[in-house]
């Protein structure tokens, strides 16, 4: 089942954080998740499975800069090592999709590390439909 997050689900999300690529404790996940919960734009969507999150995807709808419309941009999709090639990462996106279509947005848009962990990310991207197309650059203010 797909559902919205709940600041319950903190200490259940510190695995999926983990397998991210993101280790922080569930104190922190909880302010993070309070925080995009305010957000009347943002969406933290998990799949659970008899009580236990085999996944999550976080995405927020934009307006294009360049025309008109707006477009979904999913900005965290993880799904537990041992519950991946299972459909649940397909499920999430779906899901997404779905949203996006029912808003009349016009697009799905994501970035990803360039990294070796991410292949396999990278590899559900393109099978899924999504095409390479921006180079993205990060500049950090700490």
């Amino acid at each position: 089942m797909i559902r919205p997050a709940r600041l319950s689900d903190c200490t259940q999300l510190v695995p999926l954080y983990a397998d991210l690529g993101y280790p922080m404790e569930a104190a922190e996940i909880r302010e993070i998740l309070r925080n995009l919960l305010a957000q009347p734009d943002y969406a933290f969507l998990v799949m659970e499975e008899e009580n236990q999150l085999l996944g999550f995807i976080v995405h927020t709808k934009l307006y294009f800069v360049e025309r008109r419309g707006s477009y979904h941009r999913i900005l965290a999709l993880v799904v537990a090592k041992e519950h991946r090639h299972k459909g649940v990462a397909t499920a999430l996106v779906n899901a997404v999709k779905e949203s996006a279509q029912r808003d009349g947005s016009k697009a799905l848009a994501l970035n990803s590390g360039i990294n070796e962990q991410r292949r396999g990310a990278h590899a559900f991207y393109e099978q899924y439909g999504f095409e390479k197309g921006t180079f993205g650059f990060a500049y950090s203010l700490d």
